[in-house]
């Protein structure tokens, strides 16, 4: 590598008279030169140093890309939480007469989680890279088992993903954000393959990520039987500017097609406007799953407006074997527009409101309701200054309305020792429902990749007349490169 660096710098060097000599052939030959008298000691000429540090620096230069052109980085996030909170348990007993009778009981669980992820990248050269990404999460009750705990735990994500401009292909357990409702979260492979010019298409197959639920009898999986998903995507990405995407994936469980999706996605940013727009449509059983358009303007540089449409239909969202299927949901329909004032560098506002219509197509039943929120923002102007937030909300969904207030304070008390007091109110129109819930939060940056937190929140509801929960948190990252 070095030695074609070097050879690739030495013909620079020598074809640049040639290309000079080359480009004044079709013009105006030059005056000659006019002599001037040099000492045996003079030093070299001027123009011939600067040539001489030019191809010097072309030459560090292309040394550094080539050494950088294949290194490696690792990096890992940790978070340790631990938290109390009572829990409800449904215990069945047998009273003297020999029946069985159920009741809930209040249970207190402990459990401490610890999610990692790791992100690692191998370049081997300019054009091919290797990353590697692993997210997961154990836990384990101190409480709930007096043999030890409860232990569970899985892994979220972890595949491994080859890239040789401009193909690349991966394989294992991934997240993928396109298809149904919620994207889809996959064991399997795909590939891509991406152009210069911002053209690209994906294509992926596995089998769906099926959580492991603990039930009485154990662990056990949800799905038993077989269960497939493939798709494809292909669109236009100009970072920042216009992006538009076309994708269809297929959902097959227990043996039967649960889903099949067609998905279109654009965003357009000229300038001062911003759009965004989106559908999924439900090609097994032809409609709309679920559409949004989103139009921001800056109307002038303090003041911005939005407008967003959002359309949902969850019965397209439930699979035909799920016993969800057997009960009646409801279409969504919700028009909003909203206005964010920046009235100073530190303080903002922001008004919204939207209309709402809920649909029942079996019974033709149609309600209307609404919500209306205002909110207003400081924000510090320096460092350890304080930050504050205040909202107000009315909905109606149109059976009943109810009102929910909010307000939280952030206060740097030292470097990177923050305390956040959150407080929240909400009261429906009959009175029969009134919650309260108040929580202070404290974050401390030990050092610049350890933090640690806690926080303490006491809540009042309908359910629970009084609801005490706490929980302590870790968090740290290293980094290793070359």
């Amino acid at each position: 590598m070095r030695a074609r660096v070097i050879a690739l710098a030495l013909a620079s060097t020598f074809l640049s008279p040639v290309r000079s000599a080359g480009a004044q052939t079709d013009a105006t030959p030059p005056a000659p030169p006019t002599p001037t008298p040099q000492s045996a000691t003079s030093p070299e000429p001027i123009d011939a140093e600067e040539e001489h540090a030019a191809r010097e620096a072309r030459l560090v230069a292309a040394e550094a890309q080539a050494e950088t052109a294949s290194g490696w980085s690792v990096r890992t996030h940790h978070d340790v939480v631990m938290s109390w909170a009572p829990r409800y348990r449904l215990d069945t007993s047998t009273n003297p007469l020999g029946l069985e009778q159920q009741m809930w009981r209040s249970v207190d669980a402990l459990p401490l989680y610890h999610r990692v992820s790791l992100d690692g990248t191998l370049a081997v050269d300019a054009r091919t890279t290797l990353a590697v990404h692993f997210s997961g999460w154990g836990s384990i009750d101190l409480l709930l088992d007096r043999g030890g705990g409860l232990a569970a735990g899985d892994v979220a994500i972890g595949y491994v993903e080859l890239t040789h401009a401009p193909l690349s292909a991966w394989v294992g357990r991934r997240f993928l954000t396109f298809g149904p409702p919620g994207g889809l979260h996959v064991d399997g492979g795909g590939a891509a393959v991406r152009s210069d010019l911002g053209l690209f298409a994906e294509a992926f197959v596995g089998r769906p990520v099926t959580p492991i639920r603990v039930n009485l009898l154990g662990p056990q999986p949800d799905f038993t039987d077989l269960t497939v998903a493939y798709g494809a995507r292909v669109g236009y990405e100009d970072a920042g500017t216009l992006s538009l995407a076309a994708s269809f994936a297929e959902l097959w469980g227990h043996g039967i097609v649960g889903t099949r999706t067609i998905d279109l996605a654009g965003t357009w940013d000229p300038g001062i406007l911003h759009i965004e727009a989106s559908v999924k449509v439900d090609a097994l059983n032809p409609g709309v799953m679920q559409a949004r358009a989103v139009a921001l303007v800056s109307v002038v540089r303090e003041l911005e407006l939005d407008l967003d449409y959002l359309h949902v239909e969850p019965a397209r969202w439930i699979p035909a074997w799920s016993i969800l299927s057997a009960f009646e949901t409801s279409d969504y329909d919700e028009a909003m527009l909203g206005a964010t004032l920046r009235a100073s560098r530190t303080v903002a506002f922001r008004a919204e409101g939207a209309a709402r219509v809920y649909s029942t197509r079996s019974i033709g039943e149609v309600r209307l309701g609404y919500r209306a929120d205002l909110s207003a923002r400081m924000m510090p102007c320096i460092d350890r200054g304080p930050s504050l937030r205040v909202q107000g909300s009315r909905r109606d969904d149109g059976v009943i309305g109810y009102t929910v207030l909010t307000a939280g304070a952030a206060i740097d008390v030292y470097r990177g020792l923050i305390v956040t007091i959150d407080g929240a109110f909400a009261v429906d129109d009959a009175g029969g429902r009134l919650s309260t819930i108040g929580r202070a939060n404290l974050d401390f940056d030990v050092l610049r990749d350890l933090g640690v937190g806690a926080t303490v929140s006491i809540a009042r509801t309908y359910i629970a007349e009084t609801e005490l929960r706490a929980m302590i948190r870790a968090r740290w990252a290293t980094e290793a490169s070359r």
